[in-house]
C-alpha cells in the first residue's frame, strides 16, 4: 500500500504559505521544552525540519546558537525573510534529514513537530538517527517527538474506514494582503501493518467570496510505538534514553498525545 512520494510536496507552493502563517500564530507548546534542553546542554544546537523558523527564529532572538536543516527550499526562503525582519541571521542547510551532512558538531539536535515520522523508508529513518549520532558531541543529546502508535494492528470490520475520507476544514487564516488561506484535509488510506497514514491537503486562496487559487498536496507519515523507537535509538548507538510525555518531565503514559525521546550520546 505504501507509495513513494516527494517529501517536499507538503511544503511547497501554497503549502509553504500555510506553514509560514503557522510559524507566526502557533501556540508553540513545545518551545520551552526544547529551549530548556538547548540551554542545559550549552553549545551549538541543530534543528532538523526547521521549516519557516517557528522555533529557530525565536531561539536566535533569545541569543541561542541554533542552526537549521530543512528539505524545502520554499520554507527556508520564508525563514530567511522572517529572520531578516527581526534582525537575526540563521545558518540554514537545504537537505533531507535522512541524508543531512553539515560541517559542525552539536551539543543538541532536535526534531520538532513529529517531522521524524515524515521519513517513510525504515532504513532511511534509522539512517537519520545514525547521522544525528555522528553530528553530536560526546554527551550530546538528540530530542524528538512522535505520536504514540495506538492504532489496531490488524484492524477490524467495526473500525474499518472508507477512503478517501471527507474533506475537513483544518485552518482558516488571513494572509498579509487581506486574502484568506483555507486548508482542508482528508485521509486517503491507512496501512496498519506498515504503520502508514496517507493524506491529501487542499489549499484555497479566497479573495472575498471567490476562490482564486487552489492546490492539492499529498503526503504520508509512519507512526511508531515506544519500544521500536527505543530499539532504533539503541541500534544508532544512543544510551540513557528517556521517554517523556507532552513536552513535560513526566514519563510517558497512556494519556499522553506526544512521545518525546531524549537520547544521549556516550561520553567516549
Amino acid at each position: 500500500m505504501q507509495q513513494r512520494y516527494d517529501e517536499r510536496d507538503l511544503y511547497t507552493g501554497l503549502a509553504s504559505v500555510h506553514w509560514a502563517t503557522i510559524s507566526v500564530t502557533d501556540p508553540r507548546r513545545d518551545q520551552e521544552f526544547y529551549r530548556s534542553i538547548i540551554v542545559k546542554n550549552a553549545g551549538k544546537a541543530l534543528e532538523l525540519g526547521c521549516g519557516a523558523g517557528r522555533l529557530l527564529i525565536a531561539y536566535l532572538q533569545d541569543g541561542l546558537d541554533v542552526e537549521g536543516v530543512d528539505i524545502s527550499a520554499n520554507q527556508l526562503t520564508v525563514c530567511r525573510q522572517d529572520a531578516e525582519r527581526v534582525g537575526v541571521e540563521p545558518v540554514l542547510y537545504e537537505q533531507p534529514m535522512q541524508a543531512f551532512d553539515v560541517p559542525h558538531s552539536y551539543s543538541t539536535i532536535y526534531i520538532p513537530c513529529g517531522s521524524f515520522e515524515c521519513v517513510m523508508d525504515r532504513t532511511e529513518a534509522l539512517e537519520t538517527l545514525h547521522r544525528c549520532f555522528a553530528h553530536l558531541k560526546p554527551k550530546g543529546q538528540l530530542v524528538f517527538s512522535c505520536s504514540p502508535g495506538n492504532r489496531n494492528y490488524y484492524g477490524s470490520k467495526e473500525e474499518a474506514k472508507t477512503y478517501p475520507g471527507e474533506w475537513a476544514l483544518r485552518s482558516n487564516k488571513e494572509l498579509p494582503d487581506g486574502r484568506r488561506l483555507l486548508v482542508y484535509l482528508r485521509d486517503t488510506g491507512e496501512d496498519p501493518v506498515e504503520q502508514i497514514q496517507m493524506q491529501e491537503r487542499r489549499y484555497e486562496v479566497h479573495d472575498g467570496d471567490q476562490v482564486i487559487e487552489e492546490e492539492v498536496h499529498v503526503g504520508q507519515t509512519r507512526w511508531y510505538h515506544r519500544n521500536e523507537v527505543l530499539w532504533m535509538l539503541q541500534l544508532a548507538g544512543f544510551i540513557d534514553v528517556e521517554v517523556k510525555g507532552n513536552f513535560s518531565d513526566a514519563p510517558l503514559n497512556a494519556e499522553h498525545t506526544d512521545m518525546i525521546f531524549v537520547a544521549t550520546k556516550p561520553a567516549v
